[in-house]
């Protein structure tokens, strides 16, 4: 892996643990040159991910009741509708592929690109590509940190940018070591 090169951290808020979970914030982090170089956010209108067909689960909205005041209330300012959220994240990301890394090899990347094909978002864009990245720039940042033994912070606030931020100094940290 070429460590000059440009990485995305992206973190997800949703309203299930699936594949298909229902998104509600978007946070990402670009590193370049192993520093965060510029970041990203957006809220996800829930209603439009259920009609995309994406899951909400009634235990994880259960979760979320027992989260603190702030993080429930940060998630709902200013949702976007969804194809509108992804565009963002699309432009922010970019259209040449780059390494995408997510905390867990099951979750952010594997929603996002199913929120993408359930909505149909990628058949109305002229993206060439199903995807803006390709299949083999896709990292687990979980995996790596276990394998070498790293650990994020323990404050965990359930904010998508916070938590793409402390993902992607991890990662500035292990790429650095």
């Amino acid at each position: 892996m070429i460590i000059n090169r440009p990485h995305i951290v992206v973190d997800l808020e949703t309203l299930s643990t699936r594949s298909n979970a229902c998104i509600i914030s978007i946070g990402a982090v670009r590193i370049e040159n192993l520093e965060i170089v510029d970041e990203f956010f957006v809220n996800v209108d829930p209603a439009t991910c259920k009609d995309a067909g994406l899951h909400i689960d009634k235990h994880t909205v259960k979760w979320w009741t027992e989260q603190t005041k702030e993080a429930r209330e940060a998630w709902q300012v200013n949702p976007l509708p969804l194809d509108e959220a992804l565009d963002k994240f699309t432009q922010f990301y970019g259209f040449d592929s780059v390494p995408i890394w997510g905390y867990g090899s099951n979750f952010d990347v594997v929603i996002l690109e199913n929120a993408m094909t359930l909505s149909g978002w990628n058949e109305n864009r002229n993206i060439g590509e199903k995807f803006p990245w390709k299949f083999w720039d896709i990292n687990c940042l979980r995996t790596l940190s276990n394998v070498l033994d790293k650990r994020l912070p323990k404050k965990n606030n359930h904010n998508a940018l916070d938590d793409a931020t402390a993902q992607g100094n991890l990662l500035i940290e292990i790429l650095k070591s």
